[in-house]
């Protein structure tokens, strides 16, 4: 497969010319600028390096000098491909400096593959319009290199003069601004309420005076509820007219001494003072107040001839003569707002101490999985795939953390995390370089040689734009039977973009990877998609397996996916395989693989051995 690097700052190109690459056959690596080119292909040359000219760090000009006088590098193919760098003596520049074509964005998928194939077929260096002598070769080169460069110098020059034209006329407004300037420093803009920094300052001044006398206050977070939709659907302007509409019926709820505030987007956060004395009476005054902020938002506005309805979830915080800073009220208050969310929007909650509790152990969790990686904790163990005889074909990577205080953390504990944080890419990886490094200690063993190792794959690693990169990376650094490694993908991994599925799985498919279909069954599966997609395997989810022999409906679906993948040609596997029973039912509705605590449990390695050994010897 012919190894192709392309070269830009902006993430849509490198979207583009990796899908239309890959999807044209080529292996296709990236870099966001020339010294990143340049340090990518002295580890790994391609054959061909597709660059863009105006980049950070080091532009294509700069590259391609470097690029032609590396002994290594300079017969690789240059194509240059710009948008900004479009006059004659650009291109002419480009040629001069060794480049084989000069593309200019955007270009026909069919024009461009073709100048592509056609750079690649010759692979010869581009002669220049007009040669000179190797003396002056350089020199002129060098020249018209420095001429460009001065014109777009210029170019910007021109730009910041015209910029500072418009600074002296603004500063000498600024002696007739200084009034507004500073009611700007402590005033929203659009509400004319106080701003985030106002705020503070009187929260402070608030829990001062709480702190000197037995007087509760309160703090509410107001949020409002689906905002987003409204702008994402009316545009931004009618956004900013329910703000100004909500920021007046919310004064009308205030009371004299309390402080009303815009913190930001659709945040309004309301100081409550001189509240009861006693704890009880006064988180009813502070309820009283939420209740008719929640009633007066709740009416119709008319936003530029639109009716609209909306709601707000609020979060409440009392506070009385206690050691407590702005920022852990605001938090507690945020807390609670979301708390009031999660109860189904349009109503209020205390903040309760057990919500920062549990946030405060995610925060740990989070902390020890960063730890985790850093440190390898992080074990592989094996769960067999047998068929209806007790013959192993293969097993599934399943990750544990062995935890250095707490002992082996199970994945249901801190996988949605990973997923939530985005650790789920490093760790990922992780356990493919693991299954892979297993597939080479095992190749040359009898019984374990023709084992196949399923790794499941999340969709943040999935969509990655180096994804196929990686693993096709991965493969050939450890020299492993591509065959022998098989990616578990779900259902919504593969329909959250179909087209961008295709492109990866046939692009790995056509290095050998294989493709199973984790937990067939429980999203929206369609023949629409499985004719398409390039999969190997069904694997019927566990919940269809447990319940089938109580659920006739379970029976029958478990029975309709085997006859569907035997069908298409598909092979097909059951996980969760716990009952002699079940193991039964699917060899009579030929079901050829099982996967299931019936035949074994994850082990380890060693252990994974040492049971396939007695199973072989007892065959």
């Amino acid at each position: 497969m012919t190894h192709v690097l392309i070269v830009d700052d902006k993430e849509e190109n490198l979207y583009y010319l990796q899908a239309l690459l890959t999807g044209n056959g080529y292996l296709v690596e990236s870099a966001r600028h020339g010294a990143e080119a340049l340090t990518k292909a002295r580890q790994h040359p391609p054959q061909l390096i597709v660059s863009d000219l105006l980049m950070p760090v080091m532009d294509g000009y700069t590259l391609l000098r470097h690029w032609k006088s590396d002994a290594r590098l300079k017969s690789i193919p240059f194509i240059v491909y710009t948008a900004t760098y479009t006059e004659p003596e650009d291109e002419k520049l480009a040629l001069n400096l060794g480049a084989d074509a000069f593309i200019l964005k955007p270009s026909e998928p069919e024009d461009f593959i073709a100048r592509f194939r056609e750079v690649l077929s010759k692979s010869v260096v581009a002669v220049p319009d007009e040669v000179s002598s190797s003396d002056g070769d350089d020199s002129d080169t060098l020249k018209d290199y420095s001429v460009i460069l001065i014109r777009k110098l210029e170019e910007k020059t021109l730009q910041l003069e015209e910029a500072n034209q418009f600074l002296q006329q603004d500063i000498a407004r600024r002696k007739e601004a200084e009034d507004k300037i500073q009611h700007l420093a402590y005033y929203d803009l659009l509400t004319n309420l106080p701003n985030r920094l106002l705020l503070i300052d009187r929260l402070q001044h608030t829990l001062a005076v709480s702190a000197r006398h037995q007087n509760h206050g309160a703090l509410l977070f107001i949020d409002l509820d689906h905002f987003k939709t409204l702008n994402d659907t009316k545009g931004h302007s009618v956004g900013d007219l329910l703000l100004i509409e909500v920021a007046k019926r919310l004064q009308t709820c205030m009371r004299e001494g309390d402080t009303l505030a815009r913190l930001g987007g659709d945040e309004f956060v309301v100081i409550l003072q001189d509240l009861s004395e006693d704890p009880s009476q006064a988180a009813i005054q502070a309820e009283t107040v939420s209740a008719k902020i929640i009633s007066v938002i709740n009416l119709p506005y008319y936003l530029d001839s639109y009716l609209h309805h909306t709601s707000a979830s609020i979060g409440i915080c009392l506070f009385c003569n206690q050691a407590i800073t702005v920022d852990e009220l605001l938090k507690r208050a945020d807390i609670a707002m979301y708390q009031a969310k999660n109860a189904g929007r349009n109503t209020l909650r205390f903040y309760d101490p057990t919500m920062q509790a549990a946030l405060e152990a995610r925060t740990a969790l989070e902390n020890d999985l960063r730890l985790a990686i850093k440190e390898n904790q992080f074990r592989l163990y094996y769960q067999m795939q047998v068929d209806h005889t007790g013959k192993v074909h293969g097993a599934e990577a399943l990750i544990r953390w062995q935890h250095p205080q707490k002992g082996l953390v199970p994945p249901l504990q801190f996988i949605p995390l990973t997923e939530e944080t985005g650790l789920i890419i490093p760790i990922g990886q992780w356990v493919m370089e693991a299954a892979c490094k297993q597939i080479k200690s095992w190749e040359d063993d009898p019984m374990t040689r023709d084992l196949q190792i399923a790794v499941n794959v999340s969709a943040c690693q999935f969509h990655d734009p180096n994804f196929v990169y990686q693993v096709s990376e991965m493969l050939t650094r450890h020299q492993i039977k591509t065959s022998q490694l098989k990616l578990e993908l779900t259902e919504s991994l593969v329909l959250d973009n179909v087209e961008e599925a295709i492109i990866k799985m046939h692009a790995l498919r056509d290095v050998g990877v294989r493709f199973s279909m984790d937990d067939f069954g429980t999203g929206f599966s369609s023949l629409s998609y499985l004719t398409k997609l390039p999969l190997d395997q069904l694997k019927i989810d566990q919940s269809f397996i447990r319940n089938m022999s109580m659920n006739e409906r379970d029976a029958v679906v478990v029975q309709t996916i085997i006859g569907m993948a035997n069908n298409l040609g598909i092979e097909v596997i059951a996980e969760g395989v716990e009952l002699e029973s079940q193991r039964a039912f699917l060899e009579k509705h030929k079901c050829n693989l099982c996967q299931g605590y019936l035949f074994s449990q994850p082990l380890p390695v060693p252990e994974f051995e040492t049971k396939l050994k007695s199973m072989y010897a007892s065959a």
